[in-house]
């Protein structure tokens, strides 16, 4: 067996296949190159129509997303595409002539990382000349030619446009209407490279290298036959989103380069290949005969996102980890209790997490908007702002985060749960977004995708907990210690040597997400009564998956800061947008599934300290309700009978009714407002109307109790 030291070293251990599932990357690249051919006269002045304006792809700090494979295949891409998921595009006469064409383009490929300045002395501090120089040195090493002398270059080519695409053409020994395609791949290191060149400078002294990098290559999409794809990352990146949405003449269209999804780790795993003479599939040698691929995809895409990147790199681990022991893993629980270890994970992420734990006191102070619209699965445009200098695209873009394509211009972002517990281990994380990581760690996000319910009981739990941890007195606690005996013995806020996390589903590990995805699930009571048990036994907040199943919608646990009292809590949020309200055969059925497996499988057997709490959160009550509790919320404690006798409270056991008005202490009634407005269906819900105002709204609202 390994040395601990060894066991998870990130050794190049196979030859990794990255250029999957790019089909619908391919198609958005080669349209904009289209448009850029069928547009280039107005570009030149020769048509009086301003109608078209310069679009260059553009793939910025994606840490480990697969641009650089995507530049160097994307005409191998483009000729593997064109019978298929390119053929509607080619459906017109026009583009099937320029698709046949560039199917036979060339390519190179130039590093902006090799860019510096050079001679002539005149021009040693010239972006424009430093650029056609290196185009030029790619150009002579790709054929294996010495690069000539720069000063030779510059007498020949200075900085016009086309005696510098004649010069690549006789390099590169192809004729004059052959398509060339130049990637330019590290575009990042101009943020690094500012007092290397003479760069213009705005108005008030500032310094746009990316303007000065567009406005050389927009000149250049001038020449016939030429185009361009811009891809790059770097410590320091900052495009931003003014140089496509601002006045200038180029247009950025961002390559979206999603992460993979199971079927697509499923074919990278299939096609990459060991390092050995024998070439073996690397599924082949981490998966046994009781563990397949799939299961393989699935526990890679729970902790990776898909990221090629970190897919790549914990694949590489996983294997130096298998071949040290010489044994395969046997189950997907043994994978993903691998890929858990926190030495794994430090070391997986290594070069992914700098730029977010190195930022700046800005960019902190969105931290914990991302991580909610991560974890509630609310999506962005790419022109939205978070202020009127500031778009939401560029933050996720600089803190090194991932965006998931939903279409064109809208995006959700990813954060990879292998990040979390390195992200949650930093002392400038605050108790808000700890508990947001927690969530985001053990909790599937798809199950918030739902309905506005789900992120209502998101909320409602994220609120309860703050408020209850929170040293400061409020008028939830104050409530609660009136209306509970219970709660007022347990004589809060919560110990900090009893930490709170939160949200964990109590869907079974057997059940796949595609499954929940597809159908609604209720418990049988031996389930539930599992559930029960393991819960008391952790500090942990849950939240099933669906509101149908034999649970309230969160449990946790208290422990006394000061007496021997622990108390278990569920909370279920009712009636959320019921027109008639919940009555009381709803508030038994919720206190049935809650109080008597908790009461008959623990509270029966248990000691006097340990008791159990349900509290019903509603936004309305039904009539018949509200006049019982006379509009005041109400505490049922042991033995007293609800809903016309029809439900006794069992011993150490109690029943908390809030009432509307109280409710509000939970959730705002404007956030209220904003779910019903984002969510304006019944089906297929959407958040594309929740915006950043309400998302500041509920961040507030948290922030007010941390």
């Amino acid at each position: 067996m390994a040395s601990l030291d060894e066991k998870w070293k990130a050794v190049d251990n196979f030859e990794s296949v990255v250029v999957v599932d790019r089909e619908r990357d391919v198609v958005r690249v080669t349209k904009e190159l289209y448009d850029l051919h069928s547009n280039r006269e107005q570009l030149r002045g020769v048509t009086s129509s301003c109608d078209y304006r310069l679009t260059i792809p553009f793939a910025p700090h994606l840490f480990g997303s697969g641009k650089t494979t995507f530049c160097h295949n994307y005409l191998e891409l483009v000729r593997r595409f064109g019978e298929t998921f390119l053929s509607k595009f080619a459906s017109d006469p026009l583009r099937r002539t320029f698709l046949e064409k560039l199917k036979r383009a060339s390519l190179l490929y130039v590093d902006l990382r090799k860019l510096k300045p050079t001679r002539p002395i005149e021009e040693k501090r010239n972006l424009e000349w430093a650029l056609y120089f290196r185009m030029i040195e790619a150009c002579c090493t790709s054929v294996g030619q010495e690069p000539e002398d720069e000063e030779v270059v510059f007498k020949e080519c200075r900085t016009r446009p086309y005696k510098l695409v004649r010069k690549l053409r006789s390099i590169l020994n192809i004729p004059s209407d052959q398509y060339l395609l130049v990637t330019f791949d590290e575009v990042g290191v101009l943020d690094e490279s500012l007092d290397e060149f003479h760069f213009k400078r705005t108005h008030d002294g500032r310094v746009r290298p990316y303007n000065d990098f567009f406005g050389i290559i927009s000149q250049l999409c001038e020449e016939p036959d030429l185009f361009f794809i811009v891809v790059g990352k770097s410590k320091g990146l900052s495009i931003k989103n003014y140089v496509a949405f601002g006045p200038s003449r180029v247009i950025l269209h961002f390559i979206p380069l999603s992460p993979l999804d199971a079927s697509s780790i499923v074919e990278f795993l299939e096609r990459s290949l060991l390092k050995t003479p024998t070439q073996e599939p690397v599924c082949n040698v981490l998966c046994s005969s009781s563990f397949s691929v799939n299961e393989l995809a699935d526990s890679l895409l729970e902790c990776t996102g898909g990221v090629p990147g970190l897919l790549t790199r914990a694949v590489n681990m996983l294997l130096n980890y298998i071949i040290a022991r010489n044994q395969p893993f046997i189950s997907k629980e043994e994978c993903l209790t691998c890929m858990n270890d926190y030495d794994f994970r430090i070391i997986c992420t290594e070069p992914f997490v700098e730029q977010i734990l190195n930022l700046d006191e800005d960019r902190k102070s969105v931290f914990d908007i991302l991580l909610m619209m991560a974890l509630y699965r609310i999506p962005f445009k790419v022109d939205d702002r978070l202020t009127s200098e500031s778009f939401l695209y560029d933050a996720v873009t600089e803190m090194g985060l991932y965006r998931y394509p939903i279409d064109q211009n809208t995006f959700q972002v990813l954060i990879p749960k292998i990040f979390v517990v390195i992200f949650k281990n930093q002392p400038s994380i605050s108790t808000m977004e700890k508990i947001l990581l927690g969530s985001l760690d053990v909790e599937p996000v798809d199950c918030f995708f739902y309905s506005k319910c789900r992120v209502f009981e998101g909320i409602v739990a994220l609120r309860l907990v703050l408020m209850l941890s929170s040293k400061n007195r409020n008028e939830l606690r104050e409530l609660l210690c009136q209306l509970s005996p219970i709660w007022k013995q347990m004589k809060l806020p919560i110990s900090t040597t009893s930490p709170i996390h939160y949200i964990k589903s109590v869907v079974s590990s057997r059940e796949t997400r595609s499954e929940s995805n597809k159908s609604r699930r209720t418990f049988a009571s031996t389930e539930w009564n599992k559930i029960i048990r393991d819960t008391l036994y952790l500090e942990t907040i849950y939240i099933p998956l669906d509101a149908t199943s034999h649970s309230p919608d969160i449990i946790f646990k208290l422990q006394s800061p000061v007496e021997p009292k622990v108390l278990t809590v569920g909370v279920a949020c009712k009636g959320r947008w019921k027109s008639e309200g919940i009555g009381w055969s709803d508030i038994i059925d919720e206190a049935k599934k809650f109080l008597d497996p908790v009461y008959d499988q623990v509270l029966s057997s248990a000691m006097d300290y340990h008791h159990c709490m349900l509290i019903i959160v509603s936004t309305k009550l039904s009539l018949n309700v509200s006049n019982e509790l006379g509009n005041q919320s109400r505490c049922y404690s042991s033995g007293m009978f609800i809903g016309n006798d029809s439900f006794k409270v069992p011993d150490n056991c109690e029943l908390v009714i809030l009432c509307e008005r109280d409710v509000q202490m939970l959730i705002d009634e404007e956030i209220l407002n904003g779910l019903e407005r984002a969510f304006h269906v019944s089906h297929n819900p959407t958040f594309l109307n929740f915006g950043l105002q309400l998302l500041h709204k509920v961040r507030n609202s948290f922030l007010s109790w941390q």
